[in-house]
């Protein structure tokens, strides 16, 4: 049983990506829509957060959990391996992907939250992976909040973005790498892929994910043939959230049940 989580939908596409690699594993998804967005949220809560949501779901017989947030990746990865005795998959933005394509002189921009690009792990990922090209951390709140309650898909919230971005970029150079360092962004993949044109690379990391976890699987002795059922939970609004579900990523309308984490 894979245990997956986030401060809303942006795990989907981590989730999307896991099941199409083990489409037989049983799977939790929990949405912790009550306390979205973690970008500004302090260290001390998204420990207590993270850990209150992973005890929840070790209690539903999870034996892997995804950390499908890079925020709660960079923030409380570590607090949580420390704590549980089980193997976490945590979300890293693809500067390692990047830094090694062709194009040395082109810069990397990747897209991030606050919390995200000021932690060390982030900073340390960095400094390990960019093989002297330029990486610019660059933020913009709007873009999770766009993709959570879907207002992307209008066309004016579309343009809004897409002026945001450039705005915010500037011109960037044809043959730069755009990194898309929150889960939440990988739904605006195409909206960015064509405000920034086809000559610029955008990198997102679903798939190294899934296969993280598949690996982990193996290594740990969970089993993946299963009955390939998923069960969503939330922490706010049940109804809203399976419509987010159903609008992201075409399925019919799942049953998802509310739930309350301790994090005191």
């Amino acid at each position: 049983m894979i245990g997956v989580f986030d401060s809303g939908v942006g795990g989907l596409a981590i989730l999307r990506e896991v099941i199409d690699l083990l489409p037989r594993a049983d799977i939790l998804y929990l949405a912790d829509t009550d306390a979205f967005p973690y970008g500004p949220r302090s260290a001390r809560f998204l420990n207590s957060r993270t850990a209150a949501i992973t005890r929840f779901l070790l209690s539903r017989s999870a034996r892997l959990v995804a950390v499908a947030c890079n925020t709660a990746t960079v923030v409380a990865i570590h607090h949580l391996r420390r704590v549980f005795d089980i193997p976490f998959v945590g979300v890293e933005p693809s500067v390692k992907v990047a830094a090694e394509l062709p194009g040395k002189e082109e810069p990397v921009y990747v897209l991030l939250t606050q919390n995200t690009a000021s932690g060390k792990k982030y900073a340390d990922l960095v400094k390990k992976f960019s093989q002297g090209r330029r990486v610019e951390a660059v933020c913009l709140p709007l873009l999770a909040r766009v993709v959570e309650d879907g207002s992307f898909r209008n066309a004016k919230i579309a343009a809004q973005v897409a002026e945001t971005v450039k705005n915010t970029l500037g011109e960037i150079d044809a043959g730069a790498k755009v990194v898309l360092g929150c889960t939440h962004y990988i739904f605006l993949k195409d909206l960015l892929q064509q405000t920034f044109g086809p000559s610029v690379k955008i990198l997102e990391p679903g798939r190294a994910v899934a296969e993280q976890v598949g690996r982990l699987m193996i290594e740990h002795g969970i089993p993946a043939q299963e009955n390939g059922r998923i069960k969503f939970y939330c922490t706010g609004d049940p109804d809203e959230f399976a419509g987010r579900v159903e609008n992201l990523l075409g399925w019919a309308k799942p049953e998802v049940e509310k739930v309350e984490v301790d994090y005191r």
